[in-house]
């Protein structure tokens, strides 16, 4: 399936959708695989006809789904034409792919969902639980939505600790949070599911992999109006060069993702009457 151009042209990314953010995008890919493919093999559904990743991206996670789950169609939606011609550039057999927003109330299937997949995205929306309230109600019966996002990130490292400052700082300013996974625990089940399980895994990446990925996210962001102004310039060019050198393995950076993977699962038609 290719994706579909729409008239209207999706938002900015946060994390931006440039050549650099997809190289940042393939790192964050390898850092989570293990984690998010046992939460896969673990928590989908035993009976699988189409299966979609949310916010696929250039389609890592998509093909990462594929790979895992017994799927007879995965579907990766993204708002960004750029990470989309990526994706199909590497597409295969019962993969697909296609424009759409996200946060839109309808996805654009024409048959309801077995399993919906959505990681390291809640955090880039200002309204996650409103979102999630509508990707649940548009899963088959049975069906169940797998969310993957961060707890908590723990570090004691200053370098670390500057690099969290400019990103908790940028996303508060656009109205968003990194640290989605407590509000997850607090959000009232959507209408019509249950919480089927509800983990909380650490991630640990080697200090190259983070410095890499903290390096490409700070290129990206380092020009942005909010940011520049906030933190300086010359304060930004010295944290960079402290994350380069992370990446080149010059410097330990020890940092913990704690992610929490959650399930919500509809009920079968026969519990509801």
């Amino acid at each position: 399936m290719a994706h579909r151009d729409k008239d209207d042209q999706p938002a900015a990314y946060t994390f931006g959708d440039s050549d650099i953010a997809a190289r940042r995008l393939s790192t964050v890919a390898d850092v989570f695989a293990p984690s998010s493919a046992a939460f896969l093999r673990r928590s989908a559904p035993r009976t699988v006809r189409l299966a979609v990743d949310l916010g696929c991206g250039p389609g890592h996670s998509t093909r990462l789904i594929a790979g895992t789950v017994t799927a007879e169609q995965v579907v990766g939606l993204d708002r960004s034409p750029a990470f989309l011609s990526l994706a199909e550039a590497d597409s295969a057999a019962r993969i697909g792919f296609e424009q759409h927003d996200v946060t839109e109330p309808r996805l654009p299937l024409a048959q309801s969902p077995d399993l919906i997949y959505a990681r390291l995205l809640l955090s880039h929306l200002t309204d996650p639980v409103d979102v999630v309230r509508n990707w649940c109600a548009q899963l088959a019966p049975g069906g169940r939505l797998l969310l993957d996002e961060v707890d908590r990130i723990a570090t004691e490292h200053p370098v670390a600790l500057d690099y969290q400052r400019v990103v908790d700082g940028m996303l508060r300013h656009n109205g968003q949070r990194l640290e989605i996974g407590s509000t997850l625990a607090r959000m009232p089940d959507p209408d019509g599911t249950v919480r089927r399980d509800e983990s909380l895994v650490a991630v640990r990446p080697p200090s190259r992999s983070v410095g890499r990925m903290f390096g490409l996210n700070l290129r990206v962001w380092r020009e942005d109006p909010y940011v520049a102004a906030t933190f300086g310039t010359s304060w930004l060019m010295e944290l960079q060069e402290r994350l380069d050198a992370a990446a080149e393995g010059e410097m330990e950076l020890p940092v913990t993702w704690t992610m929490r993977q959650l399930v919500l699962e509809t009920c079968l038609l026969g519990m509801l009457r």
